[in-house]
């Protein structure tokens, strides 16, 4: 299956351009499906959820996460981790966190590979994700959160996501306690200068 060197910022006319000199035939349908949805997803696609797309292209919505997905592998870069720390920060201050029982925090994550970057830090961290009810909805505990936090987030972002996150005050408490969890992490070890938030800062919010 071809995969064309566009990257996300390539116009309509230089992708066809590409698939002209390459000779017709190199790639099949599924092919431009995934890179014109992926060219959507640039401009008036942006910030849509799945339904949302799904109702905007009148597909399916199983369908729209496998476009997202392959245009995700295909036209994204997964080896920066960048992108996906942004997109997780993102989602934490516009979400509402939804508390359940023993501390379980929920939110959901429509991206399938934000959601296995995410997995990927807490098996790293020999923790675990639990996706069992609803593949699209991540639930977590306290701790969990306090670890994807501080592995996607520099000092000044901890800072700003205090003060950007949204929603009702519970989510804002979830967020905030996980900072606070990091830090006591780090009091009790004795290594506050491994961990570099501006403890002193944080504690007078939290």
């Amino acid at each position: 299956m071809a995969t064309f060197t566009q990257n996300r910022q390539t116009t309509l006319a230089g992708f066809i351009d590409e698939y002209v000199n390459r000779g017709f035939g190199s790639m099949n349908k599924n092919d431009f499906e995934v890179w014109i949805f992926d060219y959507l997803l640039q401009g008036r696609l942006t910030g849509m959820s799945n339904y949302e797309i799904s109702v905007e292209l009148r597909i399916p919505e199983s369908k729209v996460k496998r476009l997202r997905y392959e245009a995700s592998l295909k036209y994204g870069n997964p080896a920066d981790t960048d992108q996906y720390s942004k997109a997780f920060q993102n989602l934490l201050e516009k979400v509402n966190l939804k508390r359940g029982s023993n501390s379980i925090i929920q939110f959901a994550v429509e991206d399938i590979q934000l959601r296995k970057f995410l997995d990927s830090i807490l098996k790293r961290n020999g923790r675990f994700a639990d996706t069992s009810f609803n593949s699209e909805v991540v639930s977590v505990t306290l701790d969990d959160l306090a670890i994807l936090i501080e592995e996607t987030c520099t000092e000044q972002e901890k800072a700003k996501l205090l003060k950007k996150a949204k929603g009702n005050d519970g989510a804002i408490g979830v967020i905030r306690k996980g900072l606070g969890s990091i830090i006591n992490a780090a009091i009790d070890n004795g290594a506050t200068t491994l961990i570099n938030i501006g403890i002193n800062a944080i504690m007078n919010i939290i």
